[in-house]
């Protein structure tokens, strides 16, 4: 059953940032170990947490309470009774404590460092009601309101025991956390400014803690760079420093960088295993990365040690809401209450509950105790909307989403549920307003009110096209259940949308909208028979509608029945002549039967009447396209996409069309506008991604896959593209990750496992990527395929014999050129080249124009010094056209060897293709040289030498054209690190014999 679309937004907005007011800021459950640090909660308003972070920003805007844990690198404890008394008197104090006080502070001190809060609170209040005046007494108080998150009673605390005399190296740092709680962030900055000086002269990890609670201000400021630079800093002084690695944990959260935040928690969470406030936030990332799993792993670690961590039962709860585990969340809830009877978001979950469980009361009971404490809380009102919906109270509705809309204008769904409460109020006009705003998001949910709107305003035409339009968006978009089956249409899932429609389960409410869905319904489904008879009964009951007699031409032109077709659409554009869609269908009906020229004529009268209609516009790209006609095709997409920026089609046809046509970067550009405009939607991202990758931005490209990722964890093929982007980045740990990742979710993913083999090869991985081949051999036995895969595997692992018997399989399997150059290929990489040439040989004679094995025979064969039985080979690749460069190379230098003039046309033209590779100009330069023109010859050769200058012919053609030229001492140079470098090399005789040569002459 699918779920609502509350689901998905328990899924995207972070509840530790949705519940503003809900938790009392001067109550915590105690931690059970003073060994542990202490969390506590405090209330955050608009766009920040209680710490003074700023909320991340998730689908809508939010306010909330966010959980922290304060380190006990914070908490001076002095758990002596001796070396505490030693001090208070070392402060001269007005009062001296008297042996009881002593025993009294002493106990209170025991609690403080059990985590026991509450009964230090008693025991130090009881004391300073005995007496005021005793100095420790107030500073351990303020340090214990801190714990319990009550900041306005700790700074009062403080500052009286600074009053009574407590050094301010004791309490300066306590009190700036004392105002962060109260979210006096500027205060905050101020007071640690005051103490600069003072600071200047304290320990590193006394610095680095001021500097942590700077940056923890600075980001309640909203200066997030100035924060990172003092989480920075207080890392640099003290490594140790939890705080500040989690504050910059936090400020890769804002940055949206999960990765980032992922992996400098880990680190912390490495070296400090048991730090609750570390395993909150890792829980928080991987929630942002849609993995409720692993955050509830983290949950449960906490409450292993610390049970009654109110902060990780929030979480622990909420993902399990979110995950319909109602009785494990209900646990929670009721261990919370137990806790803190006063805990408000218990309500707001427990009224999600009843939502899911569709118990419209009881969810409004709940609903109703939030609002009434927080009546701004956003979600309780968009929830408390639905189910004013589902409950039939539209009045109700009505007043809680346009409140919602008022405040926030952007929330599309605040906006869907307003416009079905008004459809079912019978105002569709009022209910296109609400919609309009969101017509351009690609939205199917919008479009899909948006086409009840406009049919029951009196607009069937606007109405089939947002509805055509809604049936051909994205399959995954979320719905809520209770309205069209558009999302079960477009997703695939048939049968439940025909259910939903035939029990007009929808929020329209619409019988025309349920029987025009039903129809295209039948027809995804193949179903051409059942949707002739439900768009027939509909014509009957509404013989004056064109609506129905275009859906019974599009069952009828779906069957191939062409002429029938035609006539239910002309008869539609009888009973209205502007009825475009029947006009646009009929030109569909003249392309199958191949009358382009008619087809076009249609087009055109549309846009004559719609310069943007978007069915028109594609029509006629795709007129282009079967006229190969590319210019005009372009044109025609980019009009489209111009004239419907709401749409996704035209940009994803145009970008793809690009890509086809090789034109990459345009393509880029395309896909980068369209993804700015539809941020979630999966086909524009995975385009996006594409032509990422194959520009070579395989950063954006692996990161826009991984979104795709996100939303559609379950494609295989998803997985597959990320992977190949991973691939391209040459990083093949997180490609092959993302192979199995696929192969996981299809295990007969073909193209996966061969991609996965191929990057373990790339990593030289070899025994696992055999592992792949030889499970493939054994899932296809008659498929040549495994086997070829094993002898390639086996030739990069230098084991040439064992890749000659593979690639024999495969070659005995399946005959093919491919093959037998790899298996050439192995017998020369095992010292067998008479039966590679043999081999090749053999197959050329019968394939004599496969010129890629004609080639690699006369490689081989001038290899073995065979050139007057490779060169008729190279002059027949020549004659017929071959751009191989390594070809025309080759066959030059043997031409220019007898002397043939051929030569240099043939080696001017390999460098022409190729200019940059080295051998190549070496080759053309040499035969420039030694044709005459030796000044161009010589600046080509040196420009080879450069690039390669220790490529030992090439240094000795560019010393022979020197020393030609006159430049004996340059050449003499080059010859003289020649023989240092290489004294083996096979132009060391000749280059040893022209030195001398030269050195003689420098003699004479």
């Amino acid at each position: 059953m699918a779920r609502p679309t509350l689901y998905n937004l328990m899924r995207k907005f972070d509840l530790f940032l949705m519940m503003a007011g809900m938790l009392p800021a001067a109550a915590s459950a105690p931690a059970p170990a003073a060994s542990r640090p202490t969390c506590r909660a405090g209330v955050a308003g608009r766009g920040q947490t209680a710490a003074g972070f700023p909320a991340r920003s998730r689908t809508t805007e939010s306010t909330g309470v966010f959980m922290y844990c304060k380190s006990t690198a914070f908490r001076r404890r002095l758990p002596l009774l001796p070396l505490l008394t030693a001090m208070t008197m070392l402060l001269a104090p007005p009062h001296a404590l008297a042996q009881a006080d002593a025993g009294r502070l002493q106990q209170a001190l025991s609690a403080f460092d059990d985590g026991d809060f509450r009964t230090a609170e008693a025991q130090l209040k009881d004391l300073l009601q005995r007496d005021p005046g005793l100095a420790e007494a107030r500073l351990l108080l303020g340090r214990t309101y801190l714990q319990l998150g009550d900041g306005a009673a700790a700074e009062k605390e403080l500052q009286r025991a600074a009053e009574l005399g407590v050094a301010p190296n004791r309490w300066r740092l306590d009190l700036a956390e004392a105002l962060l709680q109260q979210r006096r962030f500027e205060d905050a900055v101020t007071s640690l400014e005051e103490q600069a000086a003072a600071l200047a002269n304290e320990p590193a990890a006394v610095r680095a803690a001021a500097l942590g609670l700077r940056g923890r201000a600075l980001l309640g400021m909203e200066q997030i760079d100035e924060a990172r630079m003092a989480f920075t800093e207080a890392r640099r002084l003290n490594p140790d420093d939890r705080l500040a690695g989690l504050g910059l944990a936090q400020v890769a959260l804002l940055a949206n960088d999960l990765a980032a935040a992922a992996a400098t928690l880990d680190g912390l969470l490495a070296r400090f295993p048991d730090e609750s406030n570390l395993r909150l936030l890792r829980a928080e990332v991987f929630r942002g990365v849609n993995d409720p799993e692993a955050a509830l792993e983290q949950y449960d670690q906490i409450l292993a040690r610390e049970r009654d961590n109110l902060r990780a039962l929030l979480g622990r709860a909420t993902v399990r809401v979110s995950l319909q585990r109602f009785a494990d969340a209900r646990a929670d809830l009721e261990r919370i209450e137990r806790l803190r009877p006063d805990v408000v978001v218990v309500h707001y979950l427990r009224g999600v509950m009843a939502f899911y469980e569709r118990d419209w009361e009881t969810a409004a009971g709940h609903l109703e105790e939030v609002l009434s404490v927080q009546p701004t809380h956003v979600q309780s009102m968009l929830l408390m909307g639905v189910v004013s919906y589902a409950r039939n109270q539209l009045q109700l509705a009505e007043e809680y989403l346009s409140r919602i809309l008022r405040a926030m204008p952007d929330n599309i769904q605040a906006a869907k549920v307003l416009a079905a409460t008004r459809l079912k109020l019978r105002e569709p006009a009022r209910a296109v307003q609400v919609l309009e705003p969101f017509s351009e998001t690609g939205d199917p949910q919008i479009m899909a009110l948006l086409g009840s709107a406009y049919m029951l305003a009196g607009d069937p035409e606007r109405g089939q096209q947002w509805l055509s339009q809604a049936v051909e968006t994205t399959p995954d978009a979320a719905a809520l259940r209770t309205q069209l089956a558009l999302t079960l249409i477009a997703g695939g899932r048939m049968g439940e949308a025909i259910a939903e429609l035939e029990s007009a389960v929808d929020l329209g409410q619409d019988v025309l909208q349920a029987d025009v869905l039903l129809v295209l319904a039948l027809l995804r489904e193949g179903k051409a028979d059942e949707a002739i008879a439900a768009s027939t009964a509909l014509e009957t009951r509404r013989p004056n509608s064109p609506i129905p007699a275009n859906l019974t031409g599009l069952a009828l032109l779906a069957q191939g029945r062409l002429e029938p077709a035609r006539e239910r659409f002309e008869r539609a554009l009888e009973l209205d002549p502007r009825f475009t869609t029947a006009l646009i269908n009929l030109a569909r009906v003249d392309v199958a039967g191949s009358d382009l020229e008619a087809a076009e004529a249609r087009y055109r009268r549309v846009l004559d009447q719609e310069g943007g209609n978007l069915a028109a516009l594609l029509g006629m790209a795709a007129l282009a396209e079967q006229r190969d006609d590319p210019a005009a095709l372009e044109s025609w997409l980019t009009r489209a996409q111009d004239a419907n920026p709401g749409a996704t089609q035209p940009g994803l046809l145009l970008a793809r069309f690009l890509i086809e046509r090789g034109d990459y970067v345009k393509a880029l550009g395309v896909a980068r506008a369209h993804a700015a405009r539809f941020p979630q939607n999966p086909e524009v991202l995975e385009m996006l991604g594409r032509a990422a990758t194959l520009t070579g931005d395989t950063a954006n490209a692996t990161r826009t896959f991984a979104q795709v990722e996100e939303l559609r964890p379950n494609d295989p093929r998803v997985s597959y593209l990320l992977g190949g982007a991973h691939w391209k980045a040459e990083d093949y740990r997180a490609a092959a990750t993302a192979f199995r990742r696929a192969i996981e979710l299809r295990p007969d993913y073909l193209e996966a496992r061969l991609a996965l083999a191929s990057v373990l090869l790339a990593a030289e991985d070899y025994s696992a990527a055999v592992a792949i081949a030889r499970a493939l051999q054994a899932d296809y036995p008659d498929n040549q395929l495994g086997h070829r895969l094993e002898g390639r595997i086996l030739l990069a692992a230098r084991e040439p014999r064992g890749a000659v018997a593979a690639l024999e399989q495969a070659l005995a399997m399946a005959p093919a050129g491919d093959t037998v150059r790899e298996l050439a290929d192995a017998h020369h990489r095992a010292g067998d080249d008479a039966r590679a040439i043999e081999l090749l040989r053999d197959w050329t004679a019968q394939q004599p124009a496969d010129l890629d094995s004609l080639a690699f025979l006369a490689l081989l064969l001038q290899g073995e010094g065979r050139d007057e039985e490779a060169l008729p080979i190279y002059l027949d690749l020549y004659e017929q056209g071959t751009e191989n460069v390594v070809i025309l190379n080759n066959l030059a230098w043997i031409l220019h060897q007898r002397g043939d003039p051929q030569a240099l046309e043939i080696a001017a033209h390999a460098y022409e293709q190729a200019p940059n590779q080295p051998e190549i100009a070496d080759t053309y330069g040499w035969i420039l040289f030694n044709s005459g023109r030796r000044a161009e010859g010589l600046n080509i050769l040196q420009q080879a030498h450069l690039a390669y200058p220790s490529q030992t012919e090439i240094t000795y053609h560019v010393a022979v054209a020197l020393q030609s030229v006159g430049r004996g001492d340059q050449a003499a140079r080059l010859l003289q690190r020649l023989l240092r470098d290489h004294p083996g090399a096979p132009e060391a005789p000749r280059a040893r014999a022209l030195l001398e040569r030269l050195r003689g002459a420098a003699g004479d």
